[in-house]
């Protein structure tokens, strides 16, 4: 009986400590509203190490602190005190309270990992104050993971048992549980095909998000949405910090009033890459554009778009904890997707006249073809943080790669050969520099010195004779065969494909017809010479 009271004693965790499943253990001070002050957590964290060291050997924990975007934290140095090196984790992505699927992969299977070498293993896991939300759904993945919890939902309820009612709301102003649920369907798609879980990033064209009946936000049944895309940077896929993809611009041309009576449907044109993880943003603004309240934040990775399409309704959404009421019960958020070819110019841009001009016409012809559907052009992203990059992506015409294409050819690989960029201001000004040699070497060709025109005209009055009377057999023989209009045509045409092959612009060639014409007389004028 003794023995079996002293096996019951070792495996009940040493005080300070909550044991969520068998073999991981959690610093109760995480599940606590009270914030330790600094001279309070060193002898909290130390008491309890040093009752879990005198019971298990130090070589058996492996330890996680979910620290947020301190560096070298207290508790990391209390840790390290100790001989323990404690990995990090931040505590929220973009203001939502989750980590980044490769995060989350990367603590699953250390996690998995570490428990499957020893039974007498432990995992070790504290965080920061203010971490609870987003520790509540590693540990919630933790166990959908490890096969100790079937269903999502109740994973997410079992974590949540332990903490006191409302701690949540405490450190999350929006109710993250949808996007926390959505990320551990990801968690539980591994048990289908763990080969390929987690799924390589998907580059996508975020071309427009649509919302079908108007929530109210500001008290008349109205809202005026702006959108913000966060995410990495899809054309540096080695650097994973989230930026700023696209934002609406706070000017009336981009931004108006929707109201449930005079819409049905708002569709926000987007056009912006994306891969990886993806915060998109709905904000409601005031009639100043100076007052802003939340309407939903969504967060998704690529990798589970599926059918080009993501489609949300009010419960699949992260809204304030208190505005369900705001949604309509049919309320749906519907994401449309497109795939990224050859063919797409990804380059950043800033909104400019002429995009708000396609605004005005795109809002216009569609708002006949669809009724009562209104629309927000967002063709360009307005920046609103520093060191920020703005991504849009913009499908080039047929024409237009073939009358770039000697551009390219002659400053470096063609638009299929090469990767998408962001280099479109570099590669204008390498154009205005081939412009400015092109247009300096004809310069030079057509202004001779009047020396070389007297040698010239001395030199070859004979040839010219020649040359003019076989030019006028040829422009008769040409009139006979050729509709009228048609030298012309062949004159420009040919003139086009000299300035095509020298790389200049080909706008150029209707200068050069009077060229052509005064050559034809200044040899028929020769030619007169020669016979008198």
């Amino acid at each position: 009986m003794s023995l079996y009271f002293r096996r019951l004693f070792n495996r009940r965790p040493p005080a300070g400590l909550v044991e969520i499943s068998s073999n991981i253990l959690v610093f109760d001070q995480c599940f606590s509203t009270d914030m330790l002050e600094e001279d309070e957590l060193k002898p909290y964290v130390g008491g309890i190490l040093k009752q879990l060291l005198a019971r298990y050997s130090i070589d058996s924990l492996m330890v996680f602190n979910f620290e947020g975007g301190k560096k070298n934290s207290q508790t990391a140095r209390i840790f390290s005190g100790y001989d323990m090196s404690a990995m990090g984790y931040p505590r929220n992505y973009e203001g939502c309270p989750l980590l980044t699927l490769e995060m989350i992969h990367h603590f699953l299977r250390s996690s998995e990992s570490w428990l499957s070498l020893s039974q007498d293993n432990f995992l070790l896991i504290h965080s920061e104050h203010g971490g609870w939300p987003v520790l509540a759904f590693a540990l919630a993945a933790l166990l959908v993971y490890l096969r100790r919890c079937k269903d999502e939902r109740k994973a997410l309820e079992t974590i949540h048992k332990y903490a006191p009612p409302g701690l949540v709301e405490l450190y999350s102003p929006l109710n993250p549980a949808p996007s926390h649920l959505r990320y551990l369907k990801y968690v539980s798609r591994r048990h289908k095909s763990p080969e390929l879980w987690p799924p390589a990033d998907r580059m996508l064209n975020l071309n427009c998000a649509i919302i079908r009946t108007v929530p109210n936000f500001d008290g008349q049944g109205g809202c005026r949405p702006i959108f913000r895309i966060y995410g990495p940077d899809p054309l540096a896929p080695n650097d994973s910090s989230a930026k700023v993809l696209f934002s609406t611009p706070k000017t009336d041309d981009f931004v108006q009033l929707y109201t449930q009576e005079d819409s049905e449907i708002i569709k926000i044109n987007i056009r912006c890459p994306v891969r990886g993880d993806i915060v998109m943003e709905c904000v409601s603004v005031d009639e100043d554009f100076k007052h802003e309240v939340m309407v939903f934040r969504v967060m998704f990775s690529t990798a589970f778009v599926e059918d080009n399409l993501l489609l949300l309704d009010r419960d699949q959404i992260d809204i304030l904890w208190d505005t369900k009421h705001r949604f309509p019960v049919d309320f749906r958020v519907e994401v449309i997707f497109s795939e990224i070819d050859a063919t797409t110019s990804i380059h950043t841009s800033e909104p400019s006249s002429e995009s708000e001009s396609n605004h005005i016409t795109d809002a216009a012809s569609e708002q006949n073809g669809l009724n009562n559907e209104t629309e927000i052009s967002n063709g360009t992203p307005e920046h609103n943080i520093p060191d920020s990059r703005s991504v849009q992506t913009s499908q080039m015409e047929p024409e237009n790669i073939h009358s770039s294409a000697p551009e390219a050819e002659s400053v470096g690989p063609t638009i299929q050969d090469r990767e998408l960029s962001v280099d479109a201001p570099k590669f204008e000004d390498d154009n205005d520099a081939i412009a400015d040699t092109s247009s300096s070497q004809e310069a030079e060709s057509v202004g001779p010195t009047s020396q070389e025109d007297e040698l010239a005209e001395n030199a070859s009055a004979g040839e010219e004779s020649e040359g003019s009377t076989t030019n006028s057999t040829a422009n008769s023989d040409a009139q006979l065969a050729d509709p009228p209009g048609s030298e012309a045509d062949a004159a420009t045409a040919e003139h086009s494909d000299a300035n095509s092959e020298s790389g200049s612009p080909s706008g150029s060639a209707s200068s050069s017809s009077p060229k052509f014409d005064e050559d034809t007389e200044e040899a028929g004028t020769a030619d007169a010479e020669v016979q008198s």
